[in-house]
């Protein structure tokens, strides 16, 4: 249950998150593509481990994706990613989402300042206003609470919360800053070895 004592949870396991995204109906290999990363930059990761850039986990019918980059590459991933379903990404700073923004198979919905939203929202303040009303944590959890109002939205996208089994498995972990696609040499593992292998967590 998404509540006060949840988000104080979250928040203490995510600290070094810089993006947070939710995407509905998405798989670990379309995450991957989106972000142009190959095979050969991942490895089976908890998140929070040292040594990757980026978590990448399967949740409920969606996938959850931890960027730990402060150069963070999600914005130009969402489009391909909200073909599948919609997405939500949270700028995470401190212990609270800075910057809003929700995407669907049509485009880019809002994007939010969550302390001013009418501070250059897109693609203005009345639409900012009707997607928050229009949401399943409200206007009054967003006004007071922005961090528990994006879990909220959040669990509604992909029907699952993080939690602490979530937390202890092994997702698939990307560890170079800027992913190239590379052609595999022989004796490589694949993705799909890596994932018969650990899981991707498909409900």
């Amino acid at each position: 249950m998404i509540d006060s004592t949840y988000y104080e949870w979250f928040r203490l396991r995510t600290r070094l998150v810089v993006d947070l995204t939710w995407c509905s109906a998405t798989k670990i290999d379309d995450v991957l593509a989106a972000y142009d990363i190959s095979p050969e930059s991942t490895q089976p990761a908890r998140c929070n481990a040292d040594d990757v850039d980026m978590c990448i986990g399967r949740l409920g019918n969606g996938t959850v994706i931890m960027d730990y980059r402060v150069d963070s590459v999600t914005e130009g991933a969402l489009p391909i990613l909200a073909q599948y379903g919609p997405c939500l990404s949270a700028v995470w700073t401190d212990d609270a989402p800075a910057l809003i923004s929700y995407w669907t198979e049509s485009g880019l919905v809002v994007k939010f300042d969550r302390r001013d939203w009418d501070w250059y929202p897109v693609p203005d303040f009345a639409s900012v206003e009707r997607w928050i009303a229009a949401g399943p944590a409200g206007r009054e959890i967003w006004a007071n609470r922005c961090g528990l109002a994006t879990l909220i939205t959040a669990e509604a996208l992909c029907q699952a919360v993080v939690d602490d089994d979530w937390m202890r498995s092994v997702h698939i972990g990307v560890t170079s800053p800027h992913p190239q696609v590379l052609e595999m040499p022989s004796g490589s593992r694949s993705l799909s070895s890596i994932i018969e292998q650990y899981g991707d967590r498909a409900p």
